[in-house]
Parts: C-alpha cells; sequence; structure tokens
C-alpha cells in the first residue's frame, strides 16, 4: 500500500518497457524513416534544452516518435538491428546514447484506461460494502506505479513513499545511470473530460514536481520527450512550466521535417508501392498544405498511407473527438467567425495572433467573448489549418480539411455559406468538364438569386456574377481581370497557382451577343499569345454570355481547349 491508499498489487508497467511498438513500425512496408529525430534529441541530452515538449495534430506521427526514441535509449534490448542503415546510423555511425539509459515511457490515454479500471474495481468493492465510492486520485495511482517499479527493478531501498521526485534520485545515485522521460498525449487531460476534478491541477503539480528545479533535472534526467496537440498550457499569460522548449505548429523549428511526410517521402511511397494508381499531385491536392520556413510542404502521414492502402484519395483524418472539438468551437463562435470562414473557403489566409490562446480547449472563450484568434490558433495546433510563418496568417491547408469544413457548413452551422460554396465547387468542376450548359444553367441561377434586380442588365453585373461563379476557385488560381493580352483585353483570366495541376483560364464576357462571338473574339485578338510563357500547360477558352433583352434572361457558354 504506497501514498494514493490503493492496491498497487497488478500495476502497470512504464519503466524500460520492451519497444515491441517501434518494431511493428519498422515491419510496416510503408516504414518511412525518421530516425533523424534522434540525433536532434541526441544533441540536447544531458545539456541545456533537454526538455523537448513537441506538439502536433492527432495522427501525425507523435506516437511513432515517443516510441522510436524509447527503443533507442531503452537499456537492456538489443535494438542495433532497428537502427542500422537508417538516417540516424548515416549521421551517427556508433550510434551515441543507444541503449544507454533508464527510459520511463508514459502513455496517458493508457493511463486514464487503467485509472478507469481501478476506479471500476474500487466502486464495485464500495457498492457491495454499502459505502460511497472514492475518487481515486489518478496522478498518484500513476506516481505511486512508477515508485513500485522503480523498487522491484532496482531495490526497497530506492523508494521514498511519499516521494516520486526523491525515488528518482535515489534510482539515479544507486545506478550511476540517468533517466531518459517519455510522455505521449501529455495533454489529454486538458482537452478530454474527466472523471476526478482534480486530475489537471495535480498533473501541472506533478510535472513541477519533477522539472522546475534546475537541480532536481541535471540530477535524474538525461532527456525528456513530451507530446501532445497543445504545448504547455499558460497560467495567468505564462507557461505553466517554463522549462519545456515547445515545438509547435506556429514554431516547429528544427524539428518541423519531422510533422509529418515531406515531398520526397510521399513521392517515393508511391514509388514503393507501384500498385497504387494515385499521382503525386493528387496526394498534394489532398493531404499535403502544411509549410515551414525551410522544409517545403508536408503532408498527413497517416491520410498518405492510407490513401495508398486503399488506393484512393478521400477523407480518412476521422478522429471523432477532434471533430467534435473543432465543430462545437465554430458553432460557438458562427456569429464571429462568419467571413472568416468565407475567406478560409475561398482559399485566401486570416490572420491569427499567435499569442492569443492559452493552450487550453477547455477555456477558448465564449460566444461573447473577443476570442476569434484563440479560437483560429486551436484549430491550427488540432491541424485545421496550417500556418504561414511569414505573414502570419491561417489557412485550410488541402482538400481533405476542406471537405470538413464544408461538411461543417453542411450542418446548418453556416447554411447560407455553404450553398454559396457549393454551387460555386460545382461550377467549376463542370468547367473543368467542359459542361457549358450546367455551367449556363447556374450562371443564371447565380445572377437571379444575388443580383440586385435594378442593375440586373448591366454589364458590371454579369462580371460579378461570373465573380461569384468561381468564388471558390483561389484555392488553386489567381484571379485578374483586364489583362492586356494579343489586340485587346482579356475580361478575367484565372492562373493556376504553381502547385497546382489545373489549366490556365481565360473568360470572355458578352451581353446580347451570341456566345460564338466572345470566342471569335479571344481567337482573332490573339489573347493567348500573351500566355505563351505557360508552355506546356492546358488553356482554357470560356466564353459566357447573357440575352438580357430576352425575357427568360438566357445565359449561354462555350469552351474551347488548346494547348500553350
Amino acid at each position: 500500500m504506497l501514498a494514493g491508499g490503493f492496491d498497487m498489487g497488478a500495476y502497470h508497467r512504464y519503466l524500460n518497457t520492451d519497444p515491441f511498438g517501434f518494431r511493428e513500425c519498422c515491419e510496416d512496408t510503408n516504414y518511412v524513416d525518421k530516425t533523424g529525430l534522434i540525433g536532434y534529441v541526441n544533441q540536447c541530452v544531458g545539456r541545456k534544452g533537454k526538455l523537448l515538449l513537441v506538439s502536433r495534430p492527432r495522427r501525425f506521427g507523435k506516437t511513432y516518435a515517443a516510441q522510436m526514441l524509447q527503443a533507442y535509449y531503452t537499456i537492456g534490448y538489443d535494438t542495433e538491428s532497428l537502427f542500422k542503415d537508417r538516417v540516424i546510423h548515416r549521421m551517427d555511425p556508433e550510434l551515441t546514447n543507444r541503449g544507454a539509459f533508464d527510459v520511463i515511457y508514459i502513455d496517458m490515454i493508457r493511463v486514464r484506461g487503467f485509472a478507469r479500471s481501478e476506479q471500476a474495481i474500487l466502486d464495485d468493492k464500495a457498492k457491495k460494502e454499502g459505502k460511497k465510492p472514492e475518487q481515486l486520485d489518478w496522478i498518484d495511482y500513476l506516481s505511486d506505479s512508477i515508485i513500485r517499479e522503480l523498487g522491484d527493478a532496482y531495490g526497497e531501498d530506492v523508494i521514498s513513499e511519499k516521494s516520486l521526485v526523491q525515488t528518482l534520485i535515489n534510482t539515479v545515485q544507486k545506478n550511476g545511470r540517468k533517466i531518459v522521460w517519455i510522455c505521449d498525449e501529455w495533454d489529454n487531460f486538458f482537452r478530454e473530460p474527466t472523471e476526478d476534478p482534480n486530475a489537471q491541477r495535480n498533473y501541472i503539480e506533478l510535472i513541477r514536481g519533477l522539472f522546475k528545479s534546475p537541480q532536481t533535472t541535471s540530477v535524474v534526467f538525461a532527456a525528456a520527450y513530451m507530446t501532445g496537440i497543445l504545448p504547455m498550457i499558460r497560467m495567468k499569460g505564462e507557461s505553466a512550466l517554463t522549462e519545456f522548449d515547445n515545438y509547435t505548429m506556429f514554431a516547429p523549428g528544427e524539428l518541423a521535417p519531422f510533422i509529418g511526410f515531406t515531398e520526397e517521402e510521399v513521392r517515393d511511397l508511391l514509388v514503393r508501392n507501384p500498385k497504387c494508381s494515385i499521382t503525386y499531385d493528387e496526394m498534394a491536392d489532398w493531404y499535403e498544405g502544411y509549410s515551414f520556413l525551410g522544409v517545403g510542404p508536408l503532408f498527413n502521414p497517416k491520410s498518405v498511407t492510407d490513401a495508398i492502402k486503399f488506393n484512393k484519395c478521400m477523407t480518412f483524418w476521422t478522429d471523432t473527438g477532434s471533430n467534435e472539438q473543432f465543430k462545437e468551437m465554430v458553432s460557438i463562435r458562427r456569429d464571429t467567425l462568419r467571413t472568416d470562414v468565407e475567406r478560409l473557403l475561398r482559399g485566401e489566409g486570416v490572420f491569427v495572433d499567435t499569442d492569443s490562446f492559452d493552450n487550453d480547449l477547455r477555456t477558448l472563450p465564449a460566444a461573447d467573448g473577443d476570442g476569434d484568434s484563440a479560437t483560429l490558433a486551436a484549430m491550427v495546433h488540432l491541424g485545421y489549418l496550417s500556418f504561414d510563418q511569414d505573414t502570419d496568417c491561417a489557412r485550410i491547408p488541402n482538400n481533405e480539411i476542406r471537405s470538413k469544413f464544408v461538411n461543417m457548413l453542411r450542418d446548418s452551422t453556416f447554411p447560407a455559406i455553404y450553398k454559396k460554396i457549393a454551387a460555386a465547387d460545382q461550377i467549376l468542376k463542370d468547367t473543368l468538364r467542359r459542361d457549358e450548359q450546367k455551367i449556363a444553367e447556374a450562371l443564371r441561377e447565380i445572377h437571379q438569386q444575388y443580383t440586385d434586380p435594378k442593375a440586373y442588365n448591366s454589364e458590371a453585373t454579369l462580371k460579378e456574377t461570373v465573380d461569384l461563379a468561381y468564388y471558390t476557385a483561389e484555392r488553386f488560381y489567381t484571379r485578374m481581370y483586364e489583362i492586356p493580352s494579343g489586340e485587346g483585353y482579356a475580361d478575367m483570366v484565372l492562373y493556376p497557382k504553381a502547385e497546382a495541376a489545373y489549366p490556365l483560364m481565360m473568360i470572355e464576357l458578352k451581353k446580347n451577343s451570341a456566345v460564338e462571338t466572345g470566342m471569335k473574339q479571344i481567337r482573332e485578338r490573339r489573347y493567348p499569345a500573351r500566355f505563351k510563357d505557360y508552355g506546356g500547360r492546358e488553356l482554357l477558352l470560356v466564353s459566357v454570355s447573357y440575352d438580357a433583352d430576352k425575357l427568360e434572361k438566357e445565359h449561354h457558354c462555350k469552351i474551347e481547349s488548346a494547348m500553350l
């Protein structure tokens, strides 16, 4: 019986556990070598900066990284084959520090699972005895488990029943070997409801007790590596634990390449899977978009591997908890976030104050507070937005995430925006498919629905109609108007962005003229000559006309294709 006051007869292991998790990763046919992370952590071992807190979204390889470090540093296992001929072996042929430390590895989600099981036992016992159930202190449960395990491994004389810190000090002094502390999902208590009302406070106090004192940290720990979705929470504007360096989705530093898959890694995966018919451009459209200074584009790793497995690009990032948090955040602030959401869905960036969020999802501002920037910052941490370090702006990174935004709108959070977005998305698809009839019908509907009746027949209104029709094309295109081309001016040109594998589009608008007239003008005035620098790319010539004088207000569309 230890400090928590409960039976620890069947505790769960945290000390020097078998690195089976990383072994399984290495055996996967789509294993991607991220052992370069070990090289960076090795530079921190035993030095200032050895306490690392690395936050990234769900399913972005947090557990994989934690298990890899556990496998590398844990004493007592033959893991050389796991790291031989990997990136870390090429960086450091001696594999410095491999198997050199006692490693305490904690998965906070599993801890909560174990504690719930213990709580159920206590509740059942109390019920049989006719007593009121007592709430298990989850943090005491964790501390006492580790204390007991250290005692079993290294002798009862290392145990200090009242102090995990003192037990760790005793262990290190007895062994002459420091400890690597690895904690996966450190922030679980601050993202999800907990049955233990004191868990969050006690958990922060546990971490403070372990790492707040530089002297204790220096004596006990070779390094600490904690993962989570959120950085260390802030209390009264300051980090609850300043000793940790936070590597976040806003500022990942040298750990940026390990957040997701790089372009090179995705291309390699496609080569290794010849039966997969997905192209690199399709992968990029669906799963890329997380970009950091000096690294380039990064992909959602889980989604890429699932797309290869099922040979289809679709939404794989379907964690229910994260989805519900996302919907709730946006729904609560739907009135104030309306403009930002609309801009994001158009492909624009929205400024985010990176200091506006206290890194605690439980304390996000309510609907009547000034918390839009905090909500957007939380979405960056959750992975629903990417962040541009040059402009301090957030964007929707890719089609997978955009589909989640659209689904949220469809669920009646923003019904008016959803209708507009869905219509514009469909028009772009119909244009790329060259479905002239559907485009003409859509333009007529937009013209009638969104146009002031007094200005319905003006040329300016026709331009506004077409502009609204291609409302969401800015995800893939840069839109420009009245562009000097050949011997005239092109009404509207959609330039494909560098990363978008889409045709260049030129749109000519005519009122009270046959649709063929606009197409003839494009050819006779040699508009395409302006774009010869886009050689090798397809050019779509789109002519749109509107019969203002006819009662039925007909719209017409004609599309031709050419190669530049």
